[in-house]
Order: structure tokens, then C-alpha cells, then sequence
């Protein structure tokens, strides 16, 4: 279906100038189309033909056409003319109650319409000397004295009306007078009082005589601020006249009944298809007649389109008429409401260089275009760009309707979503689905343009275009990061590899780029601690206790590579070939972390542009993932290979984030340090995943609970299994596990009624920062593991195991050991021999 199959289009493109009256043929097309609303039709029967009417005495006073350019202002005047010039244009009004009432005024009177222009001379000249003529023409001249040989116009006026009744005695003269506010606005204030006392002269004439006047002006003079320091003139102006408003209501019916006139077929069609839709949007459902007869043109679209009070020229009924034109051939959509609302005369407004020209505009076109340029190129959210483009093309005219451009006044998420007609395909079709996806766009495109143009006020909840916010941050920051020299940029770019590897903002140091960190050990599925530097190795003396492994990180920037003697628990990581585009970005990120530390007034944007979602730490993140494995170099005992040389020794593809990929590396190529220095490691082999520094406590007690009749988990299996605690039927058998053995002959060893002591068993190996560190002297295992090796033989009846004073666990009350910390087990003081009979042992 074609949008031209659901209207009659009957194109308003002209402008109609008020004389073209003066042509009775053009008179009487003019009559038969205007579109009289009900709303007007009461106007001009019950107030306008009153005032004009001059058969019994009355009150006369003259009337006011309020209405903008393109409104149907001088249309409306030209109707009212052409029925009181003449007499067979009555057949052509279109509303039967105007005609009925019009009858009282047609061909009553002799008509001079002007249109009054920019000219210096007075009011009271410029219409008596067009009276003037008038009266010459029509064989009754008059000649009005100048202004300063007079005491009042209207006894000149009057004199004037008198003598041309004598020669038309049954009628009367009406003076129709377009532009008029044009005119007012350019006069100083002692030329303007005057020309309101001639305005107030003209109607009070009318009571007094057959003589009327109707005067077009784009706006209301009565309560417009531009005139407040006419107050009182105008005042007594407003006693005389009568004003008529074409309103908003009047467009739409003209908009309904001519332009886009539609059957009863068309409009059932129609209303269904927006039906579909009336879910989506608040008070549709309400006016869906009203969106029927007005389809596709949004009602909103009329009601934002009166408001654009900083646009002189609109020619709303022009514009549609336009728009519509361009859309006829166009398949009417399926899925979608097809309506056209104010946003669609953006295009039409900065695309008309007489518009630039009028204040405001050029400025809110340059910001509107700077942000929508912005929104092309760098949104980040591909599906919602055709609906942030029609946002912002909604809030520039929107911000046409205030008076002051500046003022923080807009439009909220749900009027735009309603008075737009927002709408793309959502997995739930509903209103609030609809709210929450506008609510996005509109928040990414701030975000996209860190705010610039565009800002909330969170007052009223409105969204505006704001021209005065035209910070560039981008070349704030692009100009901070080029003032930085190689240190800050070292210091920038750690801070974002320490994000890239999800390391603490804490150091492990104090004033030191250090990090406890871990690796996997993969053939005994445990973790080994160790240090992460940021920096070369001459800072390993920093981290204490000693720890497995030391890995460095070099910085990039202006470093000479690293000369000295790595040993063979240490690796170093350096990245080299770097481009420029490399450092571009940590320049970018750079200069935003700056900013945002150090702006009063900007803070957030700066740090939204830094770390927030599409900036500038995303996009180095992506580069180091893309790229770092060509970048890359690994050293380690002297030699350095790159990423891909080392991969293929791993057998791993590169399809890794960095932080994977530099666990990886470091683990592949420390393996064989870590067996030398735990050559009797226990294997976990059974566990899912390694068993790391901070699980290892709670791991073992699994084993502890298993061994006090507490549950055997398959947690607690693996570990007692990686102890070699379990027989193959995963019976608890502690003779086979050569931990037990040792622990068992260390104590068989010494005569009857010793014991071993805890030290005899666990050393301090390090301390430091971390806190002291203890290992078991035998096979350097860790005093969670000993722990379970040693329960193991409690549980089998071989020893008995002392935790202080009179706390003991034996066989007999191993269960206590469930309930006890992990923690208290490890501080055990000794073990002995059992007392009972060796059950096990027997």
C-alpha cells in the first residue's frame, strides 16, 4: 500500500497574497478553498460578520487575524473581504453555517486591501493616502489634511465615509491591512505610540460609522513582551478590537479536510493499521481518530511546528504539503507506524540559507550539525543510529520553539518516543520496552559526544540541545597527551595494562608498580605465587617475602632494553615495533586520565572519555589484544622469543586476552623451575581447576572433613588422591603415600615416648610484607597439605596429633576436627605414637 492510496492530496505550496482578492474570479476560488474548522465557523458567525455587519446600530469595533506565516492568516482575511466585496462568492463558502451568517455582509461594501511594507512613513500616512486613492477610484475623493493640521483623524475619517455614502448609500467601507505586525515592530517608541493612537482612531470609527477594519499580524499585540513598554497604548487599543487566533486546531482541520482528505474506506485502513501499534505510546489510543484523519502527519508535528517562535517564515501548511509530495510514492510500512512528525523539518530548515540569516538559527544549525557529525562516525550502538539521528534532529527544532535559545528547556524520553513516533523492532513491543531503548540511545549519544551539545536537566527531565556546551574534549585531550614526556606516558600505560590485567589499584608495595600474582602449575593443577613487576628487575628486593617466580614488565616508551642478568625463576616481558598508532592511543588515554584529575568542572566527561564504555582504555585494550602478540617479546634465561615462537612450544593458539595470554607464557616457560624446586610436588590431578593460593585452606579442609566422617565431596577425594591417601578401591590407606611414610618414619625413628615437634616438621622459609611463609622441610609442601597427611594417620590409629595443652585428636575424636579452623589444625604442636593398640598397623 502507497501512502498516495490512503489520501486525496490536495497540495497547499502557494502563498497567498492578501490583493489577489482584488480578481473576483481569484476571490471566488479562494473562498471555495478555504476549510472552515467547526471552531472558526462559531468565530466568524458568532463574532467576526457581528463586527463587520452595518444594517443596525451596534458597538463595532475592528479585528485582529492573529496568525504565523503559512498559518492560512491572509487567506482567511482574503475570504472575509471577497464576501463583503462580492455577492457571488457567498455561494462558495464550504461551512453552511458562515454562509447563513455572511449573507449579512455579501457585496455590502467597497474594499481596499493593503499590505503594508517596511516604509518609514507613519501608519496613519501610509493608510489614509491608499484610503485616498481608493476614495478617487470609486468616485468620491477626499482629501485628508497632514498629520499636523489636524486635531484627530477620526473626524476626517468620518467626513471621508460620509461622502462616499452619498453616493453608495447602502454600503460600507472595509479596510484590510496584512503584515501589520512586521510594520509595528520596526517603529521607535514615540512613532509606535502614535501609530497606536491611529489604530485606536480606526476602531472606534467603526462604531461610529459603516467603516470597519481587519488587520493581519503574525502574533498577538496585546500581550506580546516585545510591546510592554507600550503597555497602556496598547491597552486602549485592545478596548476597540476584536482578535481572532487561527489556532492549532484550525491547521490540523485544514490539514485533515484538504491537504490529506481521506474516505471512509481510507481511514478504516487506517486506524487499523495504527492500531498495531497504540501499545507504544501513551494517549494514542485516545486520539486515534485524530492520528486517522491527520495520517501520516504526526499531530505533534503541527503543535511543535506553531511553537518554532524564533523561525519567522514557517508556512507550516506549505511544508506539509511538501513533505507529504516526497512521500507519496513511498510504500506505506508494515512494521512500523509511518508517521512523519517535526523532526522531518529539520532537513527543510538548515537546508534554507534564508533561515541562517534570523537569529538563533545559524547557531543551533552549527551545533546540531557538529553533534549529528559526531553521532555518525563514532556511535557505538549501530542499531539505535537511525533512531539517535531522528533524536537530535527532534531536539533542534525543538530547541526553535523557546524564545531564548539558551534556556535548559527540551523534551523528556517519553514525549519524544510519543511525538516522534520512535519505533524499531523489539523482542517485547511494549511502551515501557519502547522508553527503556530511547532512554539508551539517548544516553549513548551523550556519552558518544562526551555531552557536548546536548545535556539533561534533571529538574524537569528534559533532554535540550545546548549550544553554549561546545568544549572540544577531544582536542583537550588529544593536546594534553601531547605535552606529556616519556615517564607520564610509562605511568599512563601501566595504569591501563594494570586494568587490562585485572590487577588491584593497591600495589603489594607501597609506592612500587608490584603485585603478588600467580600462575598455574599445570602438571600438579595447583597455582605457584609469585610477583608481578611493573619496571625492570632491579626492583626484585622490594618484594619480600621471596616468593616462586618474579615476571617484569618493561616500559615501552624510551627505555633502553634491558642489560642485565636474569635468573631462572624471572621473566621479563618487553614490547617492541610498537607504531604510531600505539602511541596515539596511550597519548589519548594519557591526556583523559589527566584531564579528569585535574579539570574542577569536567571531571566526569574526561574519565567517562578515558575508562567508560567505546573510549579510550576500550580501544587500547583492543589494540594490546590484536596486537600484542606480534609486539611481544619474552625473555627468560637470556634468551628472548616472540609470542608465536613460544606458542607453538605451548601448542595454544593466540586467540587469548592478554591476561591469558601472558599466564600462559610465564607458566609455560617457569614449569621447569618449579619442578626443580618442588621435585616431590603432590599432583591434584583429579581437581577441574588449580588450586589457588587464597582456595588452598579451604580445599584441604574438604580432605579434613572427608577424614572426620563428615562427607566424602569430590573435592575432598581429589586432594586426599593428590596426597596418595586413597587405595584403588578410594579407601583412606595412608602407607602408600610417601608423605605419610615420612612423616610416620620421622617419628618411628626416634626412641619410645619422643614426639616430633611442629618445627622438626614445618620452617620458615621467607618472611616479609606478607607475613612469614612455612613449608615442610622434606618436600617443601605447604602446612594445609601436611595437615591432611597427618589426619590421614590420626584416622588410621598411627599417631596422635596435639594442638596445645590438653587438646588432642586421635582416632577416637578425629570427628572434632571438622568443627575446627583450618588454621588451628596447622598450628598443631606435635605428634606421637598412639597409646592404643595400632589398629591400622595390625
Amino acid at each position: 500500500m502507497l501512502y498516495r492510496d490512503l489520501v486525496q492530496f490536495d497540495p497547499i505550496e502557494t502563498i497567498i497574497q492578501l490583493r489577489e482578492a482584488d480578481d473576483p474570479q481569484k476571490a471566488a476560488e479562494l473562498v471555495r478553498t478555504y476549510v472552515i474548522s467547526d471552531r472558526m465557523a462559531e468565530i466568524l458567525a458568532d463574532v467576526v460578520v457581528p463586527q463587520m455587519q452595518i444594517d443596525r446600530p451596534a458597538d463595532n469595533k475592528g479585528v485582529f487575524i492573529v496568525g504565523n506565516y503559512g498559518t492560512g492568516k491572509s487567506h482567511l482575511m482574503s475570504l472575509l473581504s471577497a464576501l463583503a466585496e462580492y455577492p457571488e462568492a457567498l455561494t462558495a463558502v464550504s461551512n453552511s453555517r458562515v454562509q447563513e451568517a455572511a449573507a449579512a455582509i455579501s457585496g455590502r461594501f467597497r474594499v481596499l486591501r493593503v499590505e503594508i511594507g517596511g516604509v518609514e512613513r507613519s501608519l496613519r500616512d501610509s493608510l489614509l493616502e491608499e484610503l485616498a486613492f481608493a476614495l478617487e477610484e470609486w468616485g468620491t475623493p477626499t482629501t485628508f489634511p497632514p498629520a499636523d493640521q489636524v486635531t484627530n483623524n477620526k473626524d476626517i475619517i468620518i467626513a471621508a465615509v460620509a461622502g462616499f455614502r452619498e453616493k453608495y448609500p447602502d454600503q460600507g467601507i472595509l479596510l484590510v491591512v496584512d503584515e501589520l505586525l512586521d510594520f509595528l515592530r520596526s517603529r521607535e517608541e514615540r512613532k509606535l505610540i502614535l501609530d497606536l493612537g491611529f489604530l485606536r482612531e480606526l476602531g472606534e470609527v467603526a462604531e461610529l460609522t459603516p467603516f470597519r477594519f481587519i488587520g493581519g499580524v503574525q502574533e498577538t499585540l496585546f500581550d506580546n513582551p516585545r510591546f510592554s513598554f507600550v503597555a497602556e497604548q496598547l491597552r486602549r487599543v485592545r478596548d476597540r478590537f476584536e482578535q481572532v487566533r487561527i489556532v492549532r486546531e484550525d491547521i490540523a482541520y485544514v490539514v485533515a479536510q484538504r491537504l490529506l482528505r481521506k474516505n471512509d474506506e481510507q481511514l478504516a485502513w487506517i486506524t487499523e493499521h495504527l492500531r498495531q501499534f497504540v501499545p507504544l505510546y501513551d494517549n494514542m489510543a485516545e486520539r486515534l481518530p485524530e492520528f486517522a484523519r491527520l495520517f501520516p502527519i504526526h499531530p505533534a508535528y503541527i503543535d511543535t511546528f506553531e511553537r518554532v517562535t524564533v523561525v519567522e517564515k514557517r508556512q507550516v501548511l506549505k511544508t506539509i504539503s511538501q513533505a507529504m509530495r516526497a512521500l507519496l510514492d513511498e510504500p506505506v510500512p508494515d512494521e512500523a507506524p509511518g508517521l512523519i512528525s517535526y523532526d522531518h523539518y529539520w532537513d527543510r530548515l538548515r537546508n534554507n540559507p534564508s533561515m541562517r540569516t534570523l537569529p538563533g538559527v545559524a547557531e543551533v544549525v552549527e551545533k546540531s550539525n557538529v553533534l549529528e557529525g559526531r553521532i555518525k562516525n563514532a556511535y557505538t550502538r549501530p542499531n539505535l543510529l537511525p533512531l539517535a539521528l531522528r533524536i537530535i534532529h527532534g531536539l533542534s527544532v525543538h530547541r526553535l520553539t523557546t524564545d531564548d535559545i539558551h534556556v535548559p528547556l527540551g523534551a523528556t524520553a517519553v514525549e519524544l518516543r510519543d511525538d516522534l513516533a520512535l519505533y524499531m523492532k523489539l523482542p517485547e513491543q511494549s511502551a515501557d520496552f519502547l522508553l527503556h531503548t530511547v532512554e539508551v540511545a539517548l544516553r549513548e549519544i551523550m556519552r558518544t559526544v562526551s555531552g557536548q551539545y546536548i545535556s539533561f536537566n534533571e529538574a524537569n527531565g528534559q533532554y535540550y540541545l545546548d549550544v553554549k556546551k561546545d568544549i572540544d574534549f577531544d582536542a583537550q585531550i588529544r593536546q594534553r597527551g601531547e605535552l606529556m614526556g616519556d615517564d607520564e606516558l610509562n605511568r599512563y600505560f601501566f595504569d591501563a595494562l594494570r586494568q587490562v590485567l585485572n590487577l588491584s589499584d593497591t600495589t603489594y608495595v607501597t609506592g612500587h608498580r608490584i603485585w603478588f600474582y600467580e600462575l598455574p602449575w599445570a602438571e600438579k593443577k595447583v597455582n605457584r605465587p609469585g610477583y608481578l613487576f611493573f619496571g625492570p628487575p632491579e626492583e626484585r628486593s622490594t618484594a619480600q617475602p621471596p616468593r616462586d617466580f618474579y615476571i617484569y614488565i618493561l616500559p615501552p616508551f624510551a627505555q633502553k632494553a634491558w642489560q642485565g642478568q636474569t635468573q631462572a625463576d624471572e621473566v621479563v616481558l618487553r614490547l617492541t615495533g610498537l607504531d604510531q598508532s600505539f602511541t596515539e592511543l596511550v597519548r589519548l588515554y594519557a591526556g583523559a586520565r589527566a584531564l579528569g584529575n585535574e579539570s574542577a568542572t569536567h571531571r566526569e566527561t574526561y574519565l567517562e572519555k578515558a575508562t567508560g564504555r567505546g573510549g579510550y582504555l576500550a580501544r587500547l585494550v583492543k589494540w594490546l589484544n590484536e596486537n600484542t602478540t606480534a609486539h611481544l617479546q619474552v625473555g627468560y634465561e637470556g634468551v628472548e622469543q616472540p609470542v608465536p615462537a613460544l606458542l607453538a612450544q605451548t601448542r595454544s593458539s593466540a586467540s587469548r586476552n592478554l591476561a591469558e595470554l601472558l599466564q600462559l607464557l610465564a607458566a609455560h616457560l617457569l614449569a621447569p623451575q618449579f619442578d626443580e624446586a618442588y621435585p616431590n610436588y603432590p599432583a591434584f590431578t583429579r581437581l577441574n581447576q588449580p588450586v589457588s593460593e587464597n582456595a588452598r585452606a579451604a580445599t584441604a579442609m574438604e580432605a579434613v572433613r572427608a577424614l572426620a566422617g563428615r562427607g566424602r565431596t569430590n573435592l575432598a577425594l581429589a586432594v586426599l588422591d593428590g596426597l596418595g591417601l586413597l587405595d584403588n578401591e578410594e579407601q583412606i590407606r595412608p602407607y602408600p603415600s610417601p608423605y605419610a611414610q615420612a612423616y610416620l618414619k620421622l617419628l618411628n625413628d626416634k626412641p619410645e615416648g619422643q614426639v616430633v615437634n611442629r618445627g622438626e616438621l614445618l620452617a620458615v622459609v621467607g618472611s616479609g610484607i606478607g607475613g612469614e611463609i612455612e613449608k615442610d622441610i622434606l618436600f617443601h609442601l605447604e602446612p594445609e597439605w601436611v595437615v591432611v597427611v597427618l589426619l590421614a594417620l590420626v584416622y588410621n590409629g598411627d599417631i596422635v596429633l596435639n594442638l596445645g595443652g590438653q587438646k588432642r585428636l586421635d582416632a577416637g575424636s578425629i570427628e572434632q576436627a571438622a568443627t575446627m579452623a583450618i588454621a588451628d589444625l596447622i598450628d598443631f604442636r606435635f605428634y606421637c605414637r598412639t597409646t592404643a593398640v595400632p589398629v591400622g598397623l595390625w
